[in-house]
């Protein structure tokens, strides 16, 4: 079955001067694909392709055309559609009788050759299968293109190199130059070898080749020796190189992102790690040494001062004092609290007594001025008792 979703995308012209089967067809043809172009014959199928492709910039997917036509037939209308467009998909729709055509249309490369009365659902098969074919040659291409563009990209920032199956370097690129310090014209006349550091995880093409994967690709870090004995690290891709022809492995694509200045201070930090590393262990193994120190002197002291059993009454002691202590501690809080109580008590006391002599002393001034008012009673009344008795006693007579 065609794909209804992919023809739907394509732009089809149809070809047919005879009115009763363009009809029909154009309209299965509308139904089908995304856009239609309806010509009755070759000359205004020439003009219309012109127009779609040309002015207005657009393509036509694919051609489908009868070959005995009116004022241009068929085989000359493709013939100059050819001189524009050499990839369309072209098919021609044929009665029998009409094979003198086959050269010409095989010349012009035609897809396919549909005799009337036509099978609709084959030919939609066809053209779906030859413009998808087309399609998909598109495809490459654009990503061809993409895979250019990116390689140029690549080869601005990378190392990059070729080398063949026996190792020779046979292209490489300026970065590669400047890091190796050879110049190109040198590079491309040496072996990978030559540039490979004895202490790299390959120092030869033979082990390159054994650290390939199964896709005869590798990822990872390698080590390698400058023109003037430096070393520089480089992380590296390598990819198989194919044969157009044979389609078999004839080299290695190699591209590779400078990781010296990383490699050398990541070396630094691991050498200032070991450093430390046996620093600390010196320090461990005085520390262990005095500590074997202290233990024999302990033993020592045990030995020549106290027995285990003066140890333990010391240890008892010392419990004992600390109960104690403990005891001293909880009397203290006791006395505390009691003497809190008995400040509160006595704060109580002192002033119920102010109090106390407060109210004695007022019924004492009371009492002062009740006297006072009773000794003036009494005066009154001692003076009034002596007018009596003066009054009492007997008068004289002269």
């Amino acid at each position: 079955m065609f794909n209804k979703e992919f023809l739907k995308t394509l732009t089809v012209m149809y070809v047919e001067d005879d009115e009763s089967i363009r009809g029909s067809m154009a309209g299965i043809f509308s139904k089908i694909f995304g856009e239609v172009i309806i010509c009755n014959d070759g000359a205004l199928g020439l003009e219309q392709f012109k127009d779609y492709t040309i002015n207005k910039k657009l393509k036509v997917d694919a051609i489908v055309s009868d070959i005995n036509m009116p004022n241009m037939n068929g085989i000359e209308m493709v013939q100059a559609i050819r001189e524009l467009d050499t990839e369309v998909p072209i098919v021609f729709t044929t009665a029998h009788g009409e094979s003198n055509y086959l050269m010409d249309a095989i010349k012009l490369q035609i897809a396919y050759y549909a005799l009337k009365p036509i099978d609709t659902t084959e030919l939609l098969q066809n053209i779906s299968k030859f413009c998808m074919i087309e399609h998909n040659k598109q495809l490459i291409f654009q990503k061809e293109k993409e895979i250019s563009i990116y390689m140029d990209i690549i080869n601005n920032i990378s190392s990059m190199f070729k080398f063949n199956t026996n190792g020779h370097i046979t292209e490489s690129n300026d970065m590669l130059s400047e890091v190796s310090q050879y110049s190109k014209a040198e590079l491309e006349n040496i072996k990978i070898d030559d540039i490979l550091h004895n202490d790299s995880i390959v120092a030869n093409y033979n082990g390159l080749l054994n650290i390939l994967d199964d896709n005869n690709s590798y990822k990872g870090k390698i080590k390698f020796i400058a023109k003037d004995g430096t070393t520089f690290y480089l992380n590296s891709t390598i990819i198989p190189s194919y044969n157009n022809s044979t389609a078999e492995i004839d080299g290695y694509i190699y591209i590779g992102f400078d990781q010296t200045t990383e490699e050398l201070e990541k070396q630094k930090t691991m050498q200032r790690v070991r450093q430390n590393i046996i620093t600390q262990r010196t320090k461990e193994s005085g520390l262990v040494k005095h500590v074997k120190e202290l233990e024999d002197d302990i033993i020592k002291l045990k030995r020549t001062s106290l027995d285990s059993s003066d140890t333990q009454l010391l240890i008892d002691k010392l419990n004992k004092e600390k109960e104690k202590v403990s005891k001293l501690g909880l009397q203290d809080e006791h006395y505390e609290e009691i003497v809190t109580t008995l400040t509160k008590q006595k704060d109580e006391w002192v002033s119920g007594g102010i109090n106390k002599i407060r109210d004695k002393s007022k019924d004492k001034n009371d009492s002062q001025r009740e006297n006072k008012k009773l000794q003036t009673k009494i005066i009154e009344l001692q003076s009034k008792v002596s007018k009596l008795e003066a009054k009492l006693r007997p008068t004289s007579y002269e």
